[in-house]
């Protein structure tokens, strides 16, 4: 199930309307202006580090407490993913969208 059907609709609202939005990494890539350039990687780096803080708060709260727990699989989120790998994927992700 997507998560959006459990999101304040205002909320899936505004993703949706940056998903319609022009993208802000073309517009820094066509622009060649190097403090442009380096203010996007800064943006980058800071959502890449609160998703490798968010993975490793998953593994230590959620995960290891859930593997210590008799009957309780642990690998699969709220999302039914298997969610340590889902949030690991999006921190790899965001880390590639850095501009040289």
């Amino acid at each position: 199930m997507e998560m959006r059907m459990y999101m304040p609709p205002r909320h899936v609202a505004f993703i949706e309307a940056v998903e319609a939005g022009p993208s802000v990494r073309n517009f820094v890539t066509i622009a060649k202006r190097p403090s442009l350039t380096a203010v996007f990687n800064d943006c980058v780096e800071l959502v890449a580090n609160f998703r490798a803080m968010h993975l490793e708060y998953a593994g230590t709260y959620i995960h290891a407490q859930a593997q210590a727990t008799p009957g309780n699989p642990s690998a699969v989120g709220t999302g039914g993913t298997p969610f340590m790998t889902y949030l690991r994927k999006h921190r790899d992700e965001t880390k590639e969208q850095t501009l040289s």
